[in-house]
């Protein structure tokens, strides 16, 4: 009122005039479109199929390489599943016959589906033939009875280690049917920390306490720098005359002993 009443302000024209003149809250029509979400985005993308995102991680350490006695073998124990530690010490290679040990590296349950057929067929092939198939002849075996599930959500990775009449042998056999032969060959969400100290310190020939530090300090390396690798680290021997295996060491004790 005291604005009125020194500049002469009309109030009313003033407001008719606002009322008319200036819009402080204009009407726009504007067609508002749903942001996509991540399966839509996913779909649309190049870098990604139909089925979404990717599967979560498998998280293992394993590990073996040739020395001078045959061959060297190494695993952790945790079990995960997703983000969960299941187990802290489970065995995560088991023999499939005298000579034969298999390390595993995925679904537990798909591992030991495949590792018992196995067994079944190279008991069979023995009874059909007299002897026990070769570590070359039992990866192809595996990679026959897993190629059928190619595509499906089978997860599961084996590395054969045995000897056989030609010596020393290491086998990795894939889920999809792919199977390589190798001096060294490591499987998991910790090899590549494995193969770091692997590459370091191998050589031909190792002699039987080298081996057996080298496969301990690399399944130690690889449980401190990786999540979904740890608790204890299991060591298997196998040489002409069988399979054996070292005691159990716990991975934190031995990070520290090392």
């Amino acid at each position: 009122m005291a604005l009125q009443s020194v500049c002469g302000w009309d109030a009313t024209n003033s407001s008719q005039y606002l009322s008319h003149n200036l819009d402080l809250f204009p009407s726009h029509n504007v067609e508002i479109k749903p942001f996509p979400n991540f399966h839509q985005t996913c779909q649309g993308s190049s870098h990604h199929s139909d089925s979404g995102p990717p599967p979560p991680a498998h998280g293992t350490t394993t590990l073996a390489f040739l020395y001078a006695g045959g061959v060297a073998v190494a695993t952790d124990s945790r079990s995960s599943a997703g983000k969960l530690v299941c187990s802290p010490d489970s065995r995560k290679a088991f023999l499939i016959h005298s000579h034969l040990l298999a390390t595993t590296s995925g679904s537990s349950a798909d591992c030991q589906f495949f590792g018992r057929a196995l067994a079944r067929e190279c008991r069979l092939y023995k009874v059909r033939n007299g002897k026990m198939p070769s570590v070359r002849g039992a990866a192809r075996m595996l990679s026959v009875l897993m190629m059928p599930f190619r595509g499906t959500d089978i997860c599961a990775a084996f590395t054969l280690c045995g000897w056989d009449q030609n010596g020393p042998c290491i086998c990795y056999v894939y889920n999809d049917g792919t199977r390589l032969c190798s001096d060294i060959i490591s499987v998991g969400s910790g090899s590549p920390y494995a193969y770091s100290i692997i590459d370091e310190g191998y050589r031909p020939g190792l002699e039987e306490e080298e081996a057996r530090q080298l496969a301990r300090r690399a399944v130690c390396h690889a449980g401190r720098r990786d999540a979904y690798s740890g608790g204890f680290v299991d060591v298997y021997w196998v040489r002409e005359g069988g399979c054996e295996r070292d005691p159990r060491e716990d991975q934190v004790k031995l990070y520290v002993k090392m």
